[in-house]
């Protein structure tokens, strides 16, 4: 297994994020949209979970391809 999908299995809070999506792919209105658009690229995991994200989000978006990790 590649460092970079360990890294998304844990939502490791020391990877850095990079926004891939072109818009926000949630339902609008919805929680989970709000919760998209915190994301910023370069802040770390630790960040957005700060802001009020969660590891389940990063984890899907991140294996939808809606954002990548990597750790620096």
């Amino acid at each position: 297994m590649t460092e970079e999908k360990k890294a998304r299995r844990r939502a490791n809070k020391a990877a850095t994020i990079t926004v891939l999506a072109t818009k926000n792919p949630k339902r609008k209105g919805t929680r989970a949209w709000t919760r998209f658009a915190l994301y910023e690229s370069g802040m770390t995991v630790a960040k957005y979970l700060e802001l009020g994200g969660r590891t389940g989000d990063v984890n899907h978006d991140a294996e939808a391809g809606y954002i990548s990790l990597a750790i620096v």
